[in-house]
């Protein structure tokens, strides 16, 4: 009889395009290359999508011109630093450009940011690029003793936005596949998480995923309720992870946490050293280095800009990307078996938890932040009182009064009783220098 592991990978490999089992061997074998290995096939893949992007894609054939840059002559990483950085509101000034006139051709897949800068965008990674993501992931938490379609997966992460609306089958049968156990974090009440206390016993799940700040705020109810939750490995992913979250969640549930990074536009990947010290960059699908404010190489220890190359994606490339997160570069070379670059920790990737007096914690990526992608430049979701939120919004176009009713209904139900939301159209949100965006933000 098939398991779900096997039903996993052939759905995986028709989906893509691409053998899944010799992929996973693939990253297998390539985080233990040595130094000349990595520098052959990074110069081999950063040559040709130079080429191809200064060939077919408006935005760099202009970008190169315009900067006297001879597409023929980056043919290495450290060449890569003579390209411009290139950063989210070019793309969002003008996504057509960025496009290849041949895109087709790479049956690329549509996604989208989930707007931690506040501006959500659609972008396209082409099949291959998305099926070596995949792979990655499953090697990810493969070190952590997971096994996607054996082994049972919690997920704390944004339900459905809008009240009873529930998922279609598809996401259904692929929840099935996976064994995703799925705990939405919009409604953290005290009764909420009892139940997920309960469920997570019941089902015999041994791993759990989530935001940093849903997971911690979980870990924390569960240790201050004089309760304790085994579990072999939890994975945080999407916003910082500090050291206190770190702690109480080990004290929780008796295990260690992987910290993880993923940028889909852009293709960056990071994921906890088995040391937990610090975190290795994947290299097999995307080229990630640590800049200062003049597109410039940081030294090792230092802070800076985390810019991406997009090796694989052809149709929309990202050449020299900022998505707006920021790292310290890792230093030396790691004691483990895994040759790829190291950084010691993202930072700045971190969403505000509101906690209301009806017993709700709310965290701010549970709100419904690609409701509003087609309709607003940018938004802000503010808590400035215990129990007041405001919800500022840059309009592309006029709203209409019944949009932003149903705007204030919907997250005042993730709110809950007593909680009064307030939704301002204003001319503009200010950015702090830094560039550094924080969509939400609590003020209590």
């Amino acid at each position: 009889m098939m398991k779900k592991s096997d039903i996993l990978s052939k759905v995986l490999g028709l989906r893509f395009g691409y053998n899944m089992e010799e992929l996973k061997r693939f990253v297998t074998d390539s985080v233990r290359w040595d130094k000349e290995q990595w520098e052959v096939y990074h110069n081999k893949l950063i040559s040709d999508v130079v080429i191809h992007a200064y060939k077919h894609v408006p935005y760099y054939h202009d970008l190169f011109d315009n900067n006297g840059i001879n597409p023929h002559s980056i043919k290495s990483e450290n060449d890569l630093q003579n390209i411009p950085v290139t950063r989210k509101k070019d793309i969002l000034n003008n996504p057509q450009s960025f496009m290849a006139d041949n895109a087709n051709t790479f049956h690329p897949m549509k996604h989208h940011t989930g707007g931690t800068t506040g501006r959500p965008m659609f972008y396209y990674n082409d099949r291959k690029s998305w099926a070596l993501n995949w792979a990655l992931k499953m090697y990810t938490f493969e070190q952590a003793g997971f096994h996607f379609g054996v082994d049972k997966l919690a997920v704390m992460a944004g339900g459905s936005l809008i009240p009873g609306k529930s998922s279609g089958m598809k996401h259904k049968v692929w929840r099935w596949v996976n064994n995703y156990y799925t705990m939405p974090i919009s409604h953290l009440s005290p009764q909420v998480m009892d139940e997920y206390i309960d469920g997570l016993i019941k089902n015999k799940i041994q791993f759990l995923r989530g935001y940093p700040s849903a997971v911690s705020s979980f870990a924390e109810y569960i240790v201050y309720s004089n309760r304790f939750v085994p579990l072999k490995a939890v994975f945080t992913t999407a916003e910082m992870l500090y050291p206190h979250q770190r702690a109480i969640i080990k004290v929780a549930f008796g295990c260690d946490t992987w910290d993880t990074y993923g940028c889909g536009d852009g293709m960056g990947q990071a994921v906890d050293c088995k040391t937990h010290d610090k975190m290795h960059v994947f290299e097999q699908v995307s080229i990630m280095q640590i800049v200062n404010n003049k597109g410039y190489e940081v030294m090792p220890g230092e802070e800076g800009e985390v810019v991406l190359t997009s090796l694989y994606d052809y149709a929309m490339p990202f050449i020299r990307y900022a998505p707006g997160d920021y790292a310290l570069k890792g230093i030396g070379a790691c004691s483990c078996e895994c040759t790829s670059k190291t950084i010691n920790k993202i930072i700045g990737r971190t969403s505000d938890v509101f906690r209301f007096s009806n017993g709700r914690i709310v965290n701010g990526l549970s709100f419904p932040i690609e409701e509003l992608t087609d309709e607003v430049k940018r938004f802000q979701i503010v808590q400035v009182e215990s129990d007041v939120v405001e919800v500022l919004l840059e309009e592309k176009s006029t709203l209409s009064k019944e949009r932003i009713e149903k705007l204030k209904r919907i997250v005042g139900y993730h709110c809950g009783e007593g909680v009064n939301v307030v939704v301002k159209v204003v001319d503009r949100i200010e950015v702090p220098t830094s560039e550094k965006f924080r969509y939400v933000v609590s003020r209590v």
